[in-house]
Order: structure tokens, then C-alpha cells, then sequence
């Protein structure tokens, strides 16, 4: 999933959770709308901005900071719809790092802050190669049972990267899109957003927009890419 010079998005905001008058969007590092098992090294950090269009539109600012290779958190703003603007942060931990042995293993919480239903999950995801696979589960924000979570990443070129993920349950979505370089450390994502449910429910179609920019904030590190994932320990080099 990481193992070329591909960018990928520090902070995908999609529908973890479409529950409710008042939806929330905030996700952690991963594919469009799931985490992904990967953190950002020692030092790397992140800003984007995400659009999100389907049964309600939203707009979202995101951060994200890695910690000791071990750790990632964030703190980001939901700017629209009016009336629900909010504060959230999120953190993730990889708790199983072992290249060539086992996948990736990480836990995480987003949507975590008053007056919002935190959203825990547990994820793996593969080891770096063209195809990438991510499974786990999650509670989304509003429901009180897990749900299955599931993606693929696919690098077309070292710059272009296909992707899709889906969240199970009949109020959640999937979704199938792009993720591109812009710059070194600038990258794209674009995607097109299902309902899992058919039977005319209130979610409908939209797409998800996020454009990211990924810096270090640590001296000696130079210019950031996001593919500075999962580093040996005490590094805080790429993957």
C-alpha cells in the first residue's frame, strides 16, 4: 500500500458516521473513509481540507502529528453545516509493527470531543506493496454495535493510487476513488460515495474531496511526504 513514492491522505474525512440530524466528520490517516494501520513518523505532520457532499454537506479543517512512530493524534474543526460547527480530535496507536512477519495492527478513537460519540476501532492493515488491504472494525458515531470495515488500495503509477473502502450496516457507505500527487507534498482525493442501503433511505449518493499538504515539523527531517509511514523505531523515516 506504501511501498512507492505515493501520497497519501493524512486525513480523509468521509462518512464514519451518517446517524442522525447532526453528522459528524473526522478520521484519522487512512483510505477515503476507513483508518488504516499506518501512522506518520516521528515528527511528520499534516493540514487538509475535506468537503464532503451526500445526505448533509460538510466542510472540515484536519491536523495530524506523529509521535515516536508509535502514536498519532489530531485535532480538527467542522466549519459547515451551520449550526454544527465543532472542535474534534483523534488519536490512533499502532500496537503491531512487524514488516515480513504480520500486518500492521492499530487502535483508534475520532469524533472525541463534548457533546459527540466517540467512534473506537481496531484495524489491519498489509504490508507495503502495489495492493494494499485493510480490515477491522468500528462503532460508528450513533450506533451502539461494531460494524465491519474493509478497503483496497491499488498504486496504478508511483503518483496514482485507486481506492475503495466500505464501512458494513444499511446506514453507512462505500465509497470508490483516486488518490494523486499534486506535488511532493501535496496530494489529492477525490471519490464517489454509495449508501449501503438500496431500499431509498434517507443517505444518498455524494462524493468526498480532500486535499492535503504534509510537512515536518522537526528539524532535519526536510520536506514531509506522506509516505514517511510506519519508520523503525526512533527513525522517523519513511517506510
Amino acid at each position: 500500500m506504501l511501498s512507492r513514492p505515493l501520497l497519501r491522505m493524512p486525513a480523509l474525512l468521509a462518512a464514519l458516521a451518517v446517524f442522525g440530524s447532526a453528522p459528524v466528520w473526522g478520521a484519522p490517516n487512512g483510505l477515503t473513509q476507513i483508518p488504516i494501520a499506518k501512522v506518520f513518523g516521528d515528527g511528520v505532520a499534516s493540514i487538509s481540507l475535506a468537503r464532503v457532499a451526500q445526505s448533509s454537506q460538510a466542510t472540515t479543517y484536519t491536523t495530524q502529528y506523529g509521535i515516536a512512530n508509535l502514536f498519532e493524534v489530531g485535532l480538527d474543526y467542522q466549519a459547515s453545516p451551520p449550526g454544527q460547527e465543532t472542535v474534534l480530535s483523534n488519536f490512533k496507536y499502532l500496537i503491531a509493527h512487524r514488516p515480513g512477519r504480520l500486518p500492521d495492527i492499530a487502535l483508534g478513537m475520532t469524533n472525541v470531543a463534548t457533546g459527540q460519540q466517540a467512534v473506537p476501532y481496531a484495524v489491519a492493515t498489509t504490508q507495503p506493496g502495489a495492493t494494499g488491504l485493510s480490515l477491522g472494525l468500528i462503532r460508528p458515531s450513533g450506533g451502539h454495535a461494531y460494524d465491519g470495515m474493509a478497503g483496497v488500495s491499488y498504486n496504478i503509477t508511483p503518483t496514482v493510487e485507486l481506492v475503495a473502502d466500505d464501512i458494513g450496516g444499511r446506514d453507512n457507505y462505500a465509497t470508490f476513488g483516486v488518490i494523486a500527487n499534486v506535488t511532493k507534498t501535496i496530494s489529492l482525493n477525490v471519490a464517489y460515495s454509495q449508501p449501503c442501503s438500496s431500499d431509498g433511505g434517507a443517505n444518498l449518493k455524494g462524493y468526498i474531496v480532500n486535499l492535503a499538504y504534509t510537512f515536518h515539523l522537526k528539524g532535519g527531517g526536510g520536506a514531509a511526504s506522506t509516505q514517511n509511514k510506519n519508520p523503525a523505531a526512533g527513525t522517523g523515516g519513511a517506510s
